[in-house]
């Protein structure tokens, strides 16, 4: 499932869009980071302190296997001294059987600690990847709508994915990058300056030249590397849409048009993917022009001093085997910078997700929302909100609301009239920019969210489903509840008989959104998730509108029940289902243009009887 939007999905935000007044996606892909003084020192720091270093023993393990390692490889390009002199110069037997016996022993034992620490350095960097995603997911379920809404959920999926399969590659590089190339590098040097430390000089006067070209191959591919995630996030979102909106898609023809746009996202990643390729590929190519004149150096020089007696065959052959053996480690190391500042971008682009704090939570001292005996009453005063603040059109402007502890309140109007965002607003979805919301004389904004939202019981117009089973998707409303419990709400909720006609019965997997059941089969799934919670308010946003009318009758009077003692805000466009509110609200471009009860409201001759006149007219069969 691409897309994580529907966890916290605002009520009905599709018919708020429609109407001007929902937030506005903003797919426009990240701003490439501009590089800061210290920044990349710091997001090492803070990757390795608190994502790797939590690992110690296991990467203290992997440690003592790369200082083995390296022993044992320059152990192999020392052998090759006493292999020249003792075999081949001074022809001794006895050496014949000795000498191959340690190379070969020293050859099984770097096997065993190679492929020890190359998978303790693989451990730890895939746990590491598994700790940020739990920590990015973390974020993402608690920010808040207004920030979930600002970005695609695709860009969500790249960072998710794409970002930390970059940073994992960094780690595991850098891990065997400082421990074992660079431990690998020292042992060999050793070798070099036992054998000649004149010849070893030479190889020292390399170094600048490489760290040089390394420096400018790692800022390119860094570069680089940021367009072509934001790239890979633009495909993601193109990806999601095309999947999320398969029904458009098909039903308007427009296979060509999504594949166009897919086309192109696909060809801007490539563009900058293959300027990585190129880069990354530029790195050894360079680190070995460099390595290829110090080996020319060396042989000119050690045959020089060859000439002049300065020199034995067996200790030119080991310093050149060290030599060689060392050109693995520096190649390694001239890719790692290029690996690291792909994975130091990621890392960057990581650590802002999982730093945003959502703008909604508890404030400082927030206290649990009491409710009186048979309380629940809700309470609107003067309340105006706007989804942007640029706006000239507020979603809501100096609404007034009074909704009796028990008593059914609907709220009826057009489309775009600001209905649903009375819900957002009362379950905290956003702030309200003005004005207050009390729920027995407590305002919401000083009440810890979990309690809040604890005393309301949601049921939307499209249903979400999560793919579970059945009555996984039923105990949401209340974890913990039992088996008999999760079925007398579903029974409760007509749903019992379909449910246990299903494969599995309460344990069938409900597919991606609950795809595998029909639409009126996930409102009643919604319905018994409402009825388990068994909250004292109740929010009900067209809740028998994807029902057939015998399904719809039998939820009517399971509603009928749920709604007694308990206050219920009724979200309707059928107008039939509400005439025994208790009061009707009328909203019109974000205000309460009329209120009463039906009958109050039809003697006025206002807006609400033409609604309602309409309803008849669409064939609706009043209550």
């Amino acid at each position: 499932m691409l897309n994580p939007r529907p966890m916290t999905d605002s009520i009905t935000s599709g018919r708020e869009a429609a109407a001007g007044h929902a937030p506005v996606a903003a797919a426009a892909a990240p701003a490439e980071p501009e590089a800061k003084p210290g920044g990349n020192a710091a997001i090492i720091r803070r990757l390795a302190r608190g994502y790797v270093y939590r690992q110690w023993p296991t990467l203290a393990v992997a440690i003592f296997c790369m200082v083995l390692t390296a022993a044992m490889t320059a152990a192999l390009s020392w052998l090759l001294d006493p292999a020249i002199k003792e075999i081949f110069l001074e022809k001794r037997r006895d050496m014949l059987v000795l000498i191959p016996l340690a190379v070969l022993g020293v050859i099984v034992l770097r096997a065993i600690t190679t492929f020890v620490q190359q998978a303790l350095v693989d451990t730890v960097g895939e746990r590491a990847v598994a700790d940020i995603q739990r920590d990015m997911f973390a974020n993402l379920v608690h920010r808040d709508l207004a920030s979930l809404n600002a970005v695609h959920s695709g860009q969500f999926v790249s960072n998710f994915i794409y970002d930390t399969t970059l940073m994992r590659d960094a780690i595991v590089r850098g891990i065997a990058g400082i421990g074992l190339e660079t431990l690998s590098l020292i042992a060999l040097a050793g070798v070099m300056v036992y054998q000649d430390w004149r010849l070893a000089l030479i190889s020292v006067v390399v170094l600048p030249g490489v760290g040089w070209v390394t420096q400018k191959i790692g800022n390119a591919l860094r570069r680089a590397s940021s367009r072509g995630m934001a790239e890979t996030a633009e495909l993601s979102t193109v990806l999601s849409e095309a999947l999320d909106g398969k029904r458009i898609v098909k039903a308007y023809g427009l296979e060509a048009h999504v594949s166009r746009r897919a086309d192109a996202r696909i060809g801007m990643r490539l563009k900058y993917l293959l300027r990585v390729v190129r880069t990354r590929a530029a790195a050894v190519p360079a680190s070995d022009l460099f390595a290829g004149s110090v080996i020319a150096a060396t042989i000119y020089y050690a045959g020089y001093q060859a000439m002049h007696g300065e020199i034995g065959i067996n200790h030119f052959a080991s310093f050149l085997a060290a030599m060689l053996l060392a050109l693995q480690p520096v190649r390694n190391l001239t890719q790692l910078w290029a690996t690291a500042s792909s994975g130091i971008s990621a890392a960057d682009r990581i650590f802002a997700l999982i730093d945003e704090a959502p703008k909604i939570g508890d404030r400082q001292g927030a206290r649990p929302l009491q409710l009186a005996a048979h309380g629940g009453a809700v309470r609107f005063r003067d309340v105006g909100f706007s989804y942007r603040q640029d706006t000239s059109a507020p979603a809501l402007e100096d609404v007034t609301l009074t909704i009796p502890a028990g008593k059914k309140v609907a709220l009826v109007g057009p489309s775009g009239a600001g209905k649903s965002t009375v819900f957002n607003l009362l379950l905290r979805f956003y702030e309200c920019d003005r004005g207050t919301i009390d729920i027995d004389g407590q305002d919401i904004a000083d009440v810890t969210l979990a309690s809040l939202r604890a005393q309301i019981a949601l049921v939307t117009q499209e249903p979400i489903l999560f793919d579970e089973s059945v009555a996984d998707n039923i105990a949401l409303g209340r974890p913990g509840a039992s088996r008999a419990e999760i079925e007398a709400a579903a029974r409760a909720a007509a749903a019992h008989d379909f449910i246990a006609q299903l494969p599995d019965g309460y344990d069938t997997r409900v597919g991606e959104g609950g795809l595998r059941l029909s639409g009126g089969q996930r409102q009643r799934v919604a319905i018994a998730r409402a009825m388990l919670r068994n909250a004292p308010i109740l929010l009900l946003d067209e809740a028998t509108s994807a029902l057939d009318s015998e399904s719809e009758r039998q939820v009517q009077d399971a509603l009928s029940t749920l709604m007694a003692g308990r206050t219920t805000i009724v979200i309707a466009h059928r107008l039939s289902t509400v005439l025994d509110a208790d009061r009707i609200y009328v909203m019109d471009r974000g205000r309460v243009a009329e209120h009463g009860s039906h009958s109050e409201l039809m003697a006025v001759g206002g807006l609400y009887a033409r609604l309602y006149q309409h309803n008849l007219n669409d064939g609706e069969t009043p209550g």
